[in-house]
């Protein structure tokens, strides 16, 4: 396997909310991502969704309020939190989840 540069791969990614699979360890996706405004609500029903930003800054909104999270820090949504992910200015983040998530929700 070729070595993965993150800085390469954000430099690549134009388009928001088009998630890109970097490579799967076993069950698990490892996906870059943009993020410029606001996606819609939803959840996944049965997996576990890890947001850790690359570049920029990012909020997730859940029904218990707004978290926000920089450059180097992560926030895990648990599976069945109705959220959505936004940014004011475009931001990456690395999302770790299984394979078979459906990235853009299950249910709103």
């Amino acid at each position: 396997m070729a070595k993965i540069s993150l800085r390469k791969i954000i430099k690549e990614i134009k388009e928001p909310w088009q998630p890109r699979d970097i490579l799967h360890v076993h069950d698990t996706a490892l996906r870059v991502a943009k993020i410029d405004g606001a996606y819609e609500w939803h959840m996944h029903l049965n997996e576990d969704e890890f947001f850790f930003v690359l570049k920029g800054k990012i909020y997730i909104d859940t029904e218990k309020g707004s978290t926000e999270i920089r450059e180097n820090e992560g926030f895990l949504v648990k599976k069945g939190t109705r959220h959505r992910s936004r940014a004011k200015k475009p931001a990456w983040v690395l999302l770790i989840e299984p394979v078979i998530t459906k990235t853009k929700g299950e249910a709103g």
